[in-house]
């Protein structure tokens, strides 16, 4: 018995296939609860129509609040099976997602959190691009923190104590929880399909959230990568030196270069998509590495999501 949890905002250009790919499980879900934060676009009409159709036992819940971890902790709260699994709204399961999260869980009785594998889709050039780069990270670098996010996520609900999501995390809250309950575990044979940034610009924000609150995690956990600060090193250095020479600016872009080569090797990337994954390179390592600099900011005037303490629990 498992619930389908899925937190939506204008998410009306990739929700059916969504919810169309969980009408196709081997193993249906019990229920699917749509968290929805008050879309203006025509994402409760979709629900509604699938609702219409009968092929999925569907709930709307309201969060209204904006914040992604509050949304989870709405739908953990109202599932009404021992079993919950996160997936994003603009993501797609594969038939057996349900099954392997299930058979997991039976195989592991001392796991409380089973993630699986996350395939890159993509809509644009660019987001091809980016999914090559990311997908080269994830192979390369892949700890179980990498398969433990709630695009793609099966939590026992009575194994980890019935814990909540820690609300003060506006992003990487999966990271955290994954990180505070410890007890997981992870299946390739549970996969999703998830769409890439398409643009420049979206890239750049998520890339700018993901830093900011990766420094605020590695605080709070003592988790430390040195590989996460690069991107910062390279962009403040980069950024004094060049009082002394202008041509410490192309640090940062020669950086990426060198990345988007390695890649470009690594996975066999077309060559006329190398120019498409130098430039993605860019936007990540500025994004990644502004971000982290305004979370070390935001550190040394006392600010950030560890300064109080959360209700986690049920």
């Amino acid at each position: 018995m498992l619930t389908v949890i899925i937190l939506t905002y204008n998410s009306g250009n990739s929700l059916s296939e969504c919810l169309e790919s969980l009408t196709r499980q081997t193993t249906p879900p019990a229920e699917v609860l749509v968290v929805d934060d008050d879309s203006t676009d025509g994402t409760l009409d979709i629900v509604r129509t699938f609702q219409k159709r009968g092929v999925l036992p569907l709930r709307i819940l309201r969060n209204g609040s904006h914040v992604i971890a509050r949304g989870r902790n709405i739908g953990l709260r109202a599932a009404a099976t021992p079993v919950v699994a996160f997936m994003d709204s603009d993501a797609w399961a594969e038939p057996e997602w349900v099954e392997a999260i299930l058979k997991t869980l039976d195989a592991n009785p001392g796991v409380g959190i089973v993630g699986g594998e996350v395939l890159a889709a993509h809509a644009s050039r660019f987001a091809h691009a980016i999914a090559t780069n990311d997908g080269a990270v994830r192979e390369l670098t892949a700890s179980g923190e990498l398969l433990c996010g709630t695009c793609n996520l099966g939590v026992h609900r009575e194994r980890v104590g019935y814990a909540l999501f820690d609300e003060r995390w506006v992003y990487a809250e999966d990271v955290e929880y994954v990180s505070r309950v410890g007890n997981w575990t992870t299946t390739r044979e549970a996969r999703v399909w998830h769409e890439s940034r398409r643009g420049p610009s979206a890239y750049f924000r998520q890339m700018r959230r993901y830093g900011l609150w990766k420094l605020h995690y590695t605080v709070r956990t003592r988790n430390v990568r040195l590989v996460d600060y690069v991107p910062s090193v390279v962009l403040l250095v980069s950024v004094a030196a060049c009082v002394v020479s202008p041509a410490a600016l192309l640090a940062l872009p020669l950086l990426s270069i060198s990345e988007a080569l390695f890649v470009a090797v690594y996975r066999r990337a077309p060559l006329p998509l190398l120019p498409l994954m130098a430039w993605g390179w860019l936007v990540k390592n500025t994004g990644w590495g502004l971000g982290m600099l305004i979370g070390l900011c935001q550190l040394l005037v006392g600010r950030g999501p560890h300064r109080s303490q959360p209700n986690v629990h049920a």
